[in-house]
């Protein structure tokens, strides 16, 4: 045996997961291989650690987004959110009425099928966590569309920089469809970062307004679960990315932009792989069979959808 006891194996599982963090702050490790790698280290190694990993990964997404935002001008993130507002608003009302209907055909639960469609219409885990408090849905059903919605995010990771290569989209085309076919903010700006600048510019702006959508479907989703409970739950972050825009803007700090960005590429990376270390295999074999085929699905449909869009019409 490679190791006598526990801590031998703990030692080696957190050794390795702080030479992991080392090569994603010094921009060494992409977001893709790092939420890779953080999969695995996760699968096989959970329970090594007791740090909140997965609360830090949330926070630090959030100030690498922030600090993007000094580098985009307000009035480019205001000219690409409306152009891509009514493409928004289609996509995820198309995906939240499809994924309900879905649901009703495989007969899954009522509300995992609330959960897993606004994960997928809006923005994965911060819909499913505001929508789950407004329908009081149980711990179960929020860890099952979590786990769902994350591996999904992994895939995605991998695959859309690999088709948009492979289909020649370019940078604007790509970020508006990482936008909208991705489930979360983290891997959305994982897979633009690495086609490009202007894709990770692009795709965090219009993913930013998209995830705006939380308060309203989470109300309407209140209203149809016949639940009395409505959380009124404002993206805080992402007034201060729009802030960050403003005085960016407002300071002409573009020539601070080459040492903002890798920055933030490497929160991004550290985030993703901070992330993949708090799914275990507990919460993946937890998934039920039809909640799994109605994530996959609907992913699929809306993954195509917004490809044919910024293929044949942006």
């Amino acid at each position: 045996m490679p190791f006598a006891d526990n801590k031998s194996l703990d030692l080696f599982a957190n050794t390795l997961l702080i030479l992991l963090t080392i090569l994603c702050v010094i921009g060494l490790l992409q977001a893709s291989y790092a939420l890779a790698l953080g999969l695995l280290w996760g699968w096989f190694f959970s329970g090594s650690h007791r740090l909140p990993l997965g609360s830090w990964a949330g926070l630090l997404l959030k100030v690498a987004i922030v600090l993007l935002g000094f580098t985009l001008p307000f009035n480019e993130l205001v000219t690409t959110a409306g152009g891509s507002f009514w493409l928004t608003v289609l996509v995820i009302s198309g995906a939240i009425i499809l994924g309900l209907l879905l649901g009703k055909l495989l007969k899954t639960d009522h509300k995992q099928n609330w959960l897993i469609s606004s994960g997928t219409a809006i923005c994965g885990g911060s819909a499913i966590a505001a929508v789950g408090a407004s329908i009081k849905a149980n711990q179960q059903q929020m860890v099952v569309s979590l786990a769902i919605v994350f591996l999904l995010n992994a895939v995605a990771l991998f695959a859309y920089p690999t088709i948009g290569h492979l289909l020649e989209l370019n940078q604007h085309q790509f970020g508006i469809w990482a936008a909208l076919g991705i489930h979360d903010t983290s891997s959305v700006v994982g897979a633009a970062a690495v086609y490009g600048d202007e894709a990770l510019e692009i795709a965090t702006t219009t993913k930013l307004a998209r995830a705006l959508w939380i308060i309203p479907v989470a109300l309407i989703a209140s209203f149809a679960s016949h639940s009395d409970r409505f959380r009124f739950n404002i993206p805080v972050f992402i007034v201060f990315f729009l802030l960050a825009s403003g005085l960016g803007s407002w300071l002409d700090i573009a020539s601070l932009s080459d040492y903002i960005k890798p920055s933030a590429k490497s929160l991004f990376a550290l985030s993703l792989l901070w992330m993949g270390t708090s799914l275990n295999k507990q919460a993946i074999r937890a998934i039920p069979l039809k909640a799994m085929i109605l994530g996959i699905i609907l992913w699929l449909i809306l993954s195509v959808g917004t490809l044919m869009v910024v293929m044949y019409w942006l």
